[in-house]
């Protein structure tokens, strides 16, 4: 398990792509519905870091969506890769992105990750996550705030351990529309370019 997550956070979340202090927010149930999706075409291509001259060993590449609009989502990081399934959905006008790893063992509650989607066009992919320090002192302060567990955390007050909602996705949409314009609650959004 911690061999998956170390490999998940550095590939999707730091490797050159986002530099990140602290953890990442996942989700045992999805943030989205069926009614909730969408299709939108910029969305395809390989994209990579703004600035990032190394584009062919650290990328991320969406691919056409199957049926029921799940694009695959390649995440690349040198010799590595990650595949993850990821929904396109909007909430009340504002886009986000649920990705969900491929690659599971059976002791492995699979993580969905959440991206809130700032800018897509042609040329631009502006994406933010949820700020784990803001939840987690939001969550310190009013434990009700969204239902949660935490992963091995240390008693005594000691801040370890991995935080996970666990909220089913009608509250996650709740909670999620509640602190979506909340500049604490989500991060500065990263840019990726379309690569040629």
């Amino acid at each position: 398990m911690k061999k998956h997550f170390k490999l998940t956070l550095g590939l999707v979340f730091g490797g050159g792509l986002l530099i990140l202090a602290g953890c990442v927010v996942t989700s045992v149930y999805p943030y989205y519905t069926a009614k909730d999706v969408v299709f939108d075409q910029a969305l395809i291509g390989t994209w990579v870091e703004a600035g990032e001259t190394n584009a062919a060993e650290k990328n991320w590449q969406f691919t056409q969506p199957s049926k029921d609009q799940a694009y695959t989502l390649v995440v690349q990081d040198g010799e590595e890769k990650t595949e993850f399934t990821a929904h396109l959905f909007k909430l009340d006008g504002r886009r986000f992105i649920d990705a969900l790893p491929v690659k599971r063992t059976d002791d492995f509650i699979p993580p969905h990750y959440l991206l809130q989607v700032a800018r897509l066009n042609d040329t631009t992919l502006e994406m933010s996550i949820m700020n784990y320090r803001w939840l987690e002192e939001l969550l310190d302060k009013d434990p009700g705030a969204i239902r949660h567990i935490w992963i091995d955390r240390e008693s005594g007050g000691q801040k370890q351990g991995k935080l996970s909602l666990c909220a089913n996705t009608a509250e996650l949409q709740k909670f999620i529309l509640q602190h979506a314009a909340d500049t604490n609650a989500f991060s500065e959004p990263f840019k990726l370019n379309r690569r040629p």
